[in-house]
């Protein structure tokens, strides 16, 4: 089994609660009847859990009630296919782990330095984007990557919170043309209004900070008060980090840029004067 990003993160919470309580992998699973192997992919979100398991270790280690629901819940999604998977002769790893991230997330927050982030372009400005930096790409997947980038932002329809910190280039440099950022510049304005969605603006009189030269999200998932991952993506790698450490030096980051970014009313406004500047 290919571990997932939700079966992953289940295997996650019941390492979490087995440490807790103080046994190793082997004890656990011999109270739960199972071999320490098979266990141990569980934790690494290479195997299934079953019914009849989760509820031996839910007895095992004293786990609530209604945190045995979360668990069981979580469960059940691991097993489900993604709706990306209709795309998987065009989707890099690097993409679908992305958007399996963003499929269960409460709240997103992104730093783009030069580009408007993915969840926010329209299709003309994305369309724009994808031609120039994958030159080779077959014209007829172009049509298939754009609606595959437009499906992932309903999710913003679906209640996810999205913090978009961007560089001021993003929202001067003309990709496309006059027009097509013009549209750009108004849809950003609109999904502020009608979304849970907050962008700040990075000018260029701003100083250095932590976040330069690095394009990176910080997932957040329900019910939890800390970031479970950061996807950072570069030029030619991509990495996801999962270790408190490195997720907490991101959160810095962030916090380094945002304390020099314009607030929202004003990254805002900015917003509406180069789209006047445009017309």
């Amino acid at each position: 089994m290919r571990p997932t990003v939700r079966s992953r993160r289940l295997g996650s919470r019941l390492k979490s609660y087995r440490t807790s309580n103080g046994l190793s992998g082997t004890e656990l699973a011999d109270r739960v009847g199972i071999h320490q192997a098979t266990w141990s992919k569980i934790e690494a979100g290479k195997a299934k859990l079953s019914p009849p398991v989760l509820a031996a270790t839910a007895e095992a280690l004293h786990i609530p009630e209604e945190f045995v629901a979360q668990l069981d819940t979580l469960r059940r999604k691991a097993e489900e296919p993604g709706w990306w998977q209709d795309y998987g002769d065009i989707l890099s790893e690097a993409v679908q782990l992305l958007i399996e991230l963003e499929a269960d997330a409460s709240w997103i927050r992104t730093y783009e330095g030069d580009l408007v982030p993915g969840l926010l372009q329209t299709r003309e400005y994305a369309e724009r984007v994808i031609t120039a930096v994958s030159p080779h790409i077959r014209v007829a997947d172009i049509d298939r990557y754009l609606e595959l980038r437009m499906r992932r932002q309903r999710r913003l329809s679906d209640g996810v919170r999205l913090t978009a910190v961007v560089g001021e280039a993003a929202i001067r440099q003309r990709i496309g043309g006059r027009a097509v950022m013009r549209e750009q510049l108004r849809h950003l304005e609109k999904m502020v209004e009608t979304h849970d969605v907050t962008i700040q603006i990075v000018p260029f009189t701003a100083d250095a900070h932590a976040a330069l030269g690095e394009s990176f999200a910080i997932i957040q998932w329900p019910d939890e008060t800390t970031p479970e991952a950061v996807y950072a993506d570069g030029v030619t790698s991509w990495t996801v980090h999962e270790r408190d450490g490195v997720i907490r030096s991101y959160v810095h980051a962030l916090s380094s840029v945002q304390s020099q970014a314009l607030s929202p009313r004003e990254s805002l406004d900015l917003v509406h004067s180069v789209f006047e500047e445009l017309s």
